[in-house]
Formats: structure tokens, C-alpha cells, sequence
């Protein structure tokens, strides 16, 4: 009785685990996808220049600890030493700051990256999640059709041998019936690719499981273009490239830095600290102009002038681009619903053909052959639909990716 109670408990987990979802597979990607990986690795990188930037501002800190012992001398003792040195200085152009500042800007554009990477992995897994599906029952409408028509194949040649077909109509049949020999063979061979395509990004086995069928809305809101993830990177390169070219307008200037140096000593007892009786303290200003580096820093502002006025030409494109984009997707979208509808409504009209001639030919009025016909046209306008269906599905997400809002409402 426990070990019908256990599996009863267990049954409906065995099932699930049988399955693949869209979730779990999407969750997968962000976790296991080479993708991911470098992106993170690119992010931690990017972490890491933004403290080491910061390092830059620290002082200059020196210990030295010395031994020494001189045989030219009489007496032989070893001679003891040791030191601290602090010393900062300050640049009127002072490159940390400006090493600060891009490496900042750098770390927004490597989370926007991140978050971006994400997004990408979500929809690509999505769509090909979908393209599995797609080719599931592609296979199987297609599976059909080859069975009707390997039917229609045998009713013309009986036909033919009692004298009722030509030999062209014969011959035609035969054709029909390698087109839909090669259709499968076709689905069949596209289906293992994208199965062993998706499975390989994921970096996890392909177990064989079912794809479960996802729960799916459409938006039709007519939503207006204002930024994404790609065009705020954009905009912090354009900030990056303002930055540097106000640099290059500051090394015009005389190069003036202060500085403060400390420094302590003693030669007796290196342990003593606080005996030190070595010590001295410096405050410098100082200033200089190379008149000869002014004309290459001419042409690294003119390099770098040039640079800025393409960066804001290209993030100004760029926004009209996607403006552009999202109008076609979002047509796409209303375009792709309607053809959607009319295949809806022939699928309909299909199905009652097929009512029709089904009854027509329990009454005798029609052939074997014009029934089979009638089901590989209902079948064809089901696989019509269904590629409809997916790519309504994808094309609602392909909006997303570009508005850089979550995928499916979640990534």
C-alpha cells in the first residue's frame, strides 16, 4: 500500500520531468550559455577597471628595510635601516580623473550590456523554442499528407490498370508523391537540427522530452519609440568621446602640478618608531609648457573633434533607425494578425469542405481520391496557420527585444 501511496505522490513529478518548458530552457540559457558566461566575465572586468581607476587617486606609499654590512670598514656590525616615504601629486589636467570618469561610463555601458545579453538569450531561446514547435507539427501534418497521398498513389494506379487514368495522371501522382516525401524528409532533418542547435547554445544533453506549449498574449498597442538598452550605450560613448576631447583642450595648458611629499628615516633602530629621528616634508608647484608636443596635440584635438561629431551622428541615426523599426515591426505585427485571421477562416472553410466530402462520399457521390484531397488541402491550410501563429508569437517579442522591455514579462 506505501509504494502505490509513494508512487501516486510521485507520478505527477516523473511526468513533469519528462517535459521541457520554455522557462526552465530559458533559465538554462542565462545560467549555462557561453553567452552569459562572457558576458558576466566582460562585466566583472568592467568592475574591476572602475576600482582600479580609483586606485589611481591613493598615494604613494614606500616601506624599504635595509641590511647592510661594510668590509672596508673596521667595525664589521651589520648597519640597520629602514624608511617610509608618502608622496601625492596633482596635475592641472590630472589623468585619474579622467580615468575615473570613462571608467564609469564604461561600467553603465557593461551593465546595459549585461542586461541587454540577457534579453538576446531570452528571445533566442524563445524563438527557437518556438521553431521546435513549429517543426513538431510541421512533421506531423507533413507525416499525414504523405500518408494520404501514398492512398491517392494506389487508388490512381488501380485506376489506371482498369483503363479510368491516364498514364500523365499516373506519372503526376508519382511526383506528388516524392514532393511529399522530400517535405518530410526535410522536416524531419530541420527539426534534429534545431533541436541539437537550441540543446548546444544551453550547453545541456537533449533528452528527448516533449516541448510543452506556451501560454501566449498579443499586444496590439501602438507604443512610440524613446530609448533602449543599444541606444543608451550610445549615449554614454558619446559622453565618453565629450570627455576625452575636453581633454585634448586641456593639454593645450601648461602642465602645473602641486605635491606633498613625506618622508621618514632612521639608521639605528629600525623597530623604534617611534624614535625616528630622520625626517622631512616637501611641498612643490611646479610648471611647464613643451612647445614642441603643440602640434601634435593639435592634431589629437582635431582627431578627436572629428571623432565626437561622428558619435553624435551616429547616436542621432541611430535613434531615427529604431524609430524606423519599431513602425515595421509593429506593421509586421498587424499584417502577420490579419493573415493570421484569414487563415483562421479558411481553416474553417477547409474543415467543412472536408465535412462535405466526407458525407458526399458516404453517399457514394464521391471518389476515394477527391475525399483524400480534400484532407491533404484541409491539412495544408492547418500547416499554414501554424507557421503564422509562431511567427506572430516571435514578432510580439521581437518588438520587446527592441524596446529592451522583459521578454515574455519576465526576462
Amino acid at each position: 500500500m506505501k509504494k502505490i501511496l509513494l508512487i501516486l505522490i510521485m507520478f505527477p513529478v516523473l511526468i513533469f520531468a519528462q517535459e521541457y518548458t520554455l522557462e526552465q530552457l530559458i533559465e538554462t540559457g542565462l545560467d549555462k550559455s557561453y553567452d552569459i558566461q562572457s558576458e558576466l566575465a566582460d562585466n566583472k572586468n568592467s568592475a574591476s577597471y572602475l576600482r582600479s581607476s580609483w586606485y589611481g587617486v591613493l598615494p604613494s606609499l614606500t616601506v624599504n628595510v635595509d641590511r647592510n654590512k661594510y668590509y672596508d670598514q673596521i667595525e664589521t656590525d651589520w648597519d640597520n635601516s629602514a624608511g617610509l616615504s608618502v608622496s601625492k601629486g596633482f596635475f592641472l589636467n590630472e589623468p585619474s580623473y579622467y580615468n575615473i570618469r570613462t571608467s564609469i561610463l564604461d561600467m553603465k555601458n557593461a551593465d546595459l550590456s549585461l542586461n541587454e545579453k540577457r534579453k538576446q538569450i531570452a528571445y533566442y531561446v524563445f524563438s527557437s523554442y518556438l521553431s521546435v514547435l513549429e517543426l513538431q507539427e510541421t512533421l506531423e501534418i507533413q507525416n499525414k499528407n504523405l500518408e494520404l497521398q501514398n492512398k491517392i498513389q494506389q487508388q490512381i494506379k488501380v485506376q489506371f490498370d482498369a483503363g479510368e487514368k491516364s498514364l500523365l495522371e499516373l506519372k503526376q501522382s508519382e511526383i506528388s508523391l516524392i514532393d511529399y516525401e522530400i517535405a518530410v524528409n526535410e522536416a524531419t532533418n530541420s527539426l534534429s537540427k534545431k533541436r541539437k542547435d537550441l540543446f548546444s547554445y544551453l550547453n545541456i544533453d537533449d533528452q528527448g522530452f516533449k516541448f510543452v506549449e506556451p501560454q501566449f498574449n498579443i499586444n496590439f498597442e501602438k507604443l512610440e519609440f524613446l530609448t533602449n538598452n543599444l541606444l543608451e550605450k550610445k549615449i554614454n560613448t558619446l559622453k565618453t568621446s565629450k570627455l576625452l576631447h575636453f581633454q585634448t583642450m586641456m593639454n593645450f595648458l601648461p602642465t602645473i602640478s602641486i605635491g606633498y611629499s613625506l618622508n621618514h628615516s632612521d639608521q639605528n633602530d629600525v623597530i623604534a618608531f617611534s624614535e625616528y629621528c630622520r625626517n622631512s616634508q616637501s611641498l612643490y608647484l611646479s610648471a611647464s609648457w613643451n612647445i614642441f608636443s603643440l602640434p601634435d596635440k593639435y592634431e589629437q584635438h582635431i582627431r578627436s573633434k572629428r571623432n565626437l561629431k561622428v558619435k553624435s551622428l551616429q547616436y542621432k541615426t541611430s535613434k531615427i533607425d529604431y524609430s524606423i523599426q519599431l513602425t515595421n515591426l509593429q506593421n509586421d505585427l498587424e499584417t502577420l494578425n490579419r493573415s493570421f485571421d484569414l487563415y483562421e477562416e479558411k481553416l474553417h472553410l477547409a474543415e467543412d469542405n472536408l465535412n462535405m466530402a466526407q458525407e458526399q462520399y458516404r453517399l457514394g457521390m464521391i471518389s476515394l481520391l477527391d475525399l483524400d484531397r480534400s484532407k491533404i488541402e484541409f491539412q495544408n491550410t492547418q500547416l499554414s496557420r501554424i507557421q503564422k501563429h509562431y511567427q506572430l508569437m516571435k514578432k510580439q517579442e521581437e518588438i520587446n527585444l527592441l524596446l529592451s522591455n522583459k521578454i515574455l514579462g519576465k526576462w
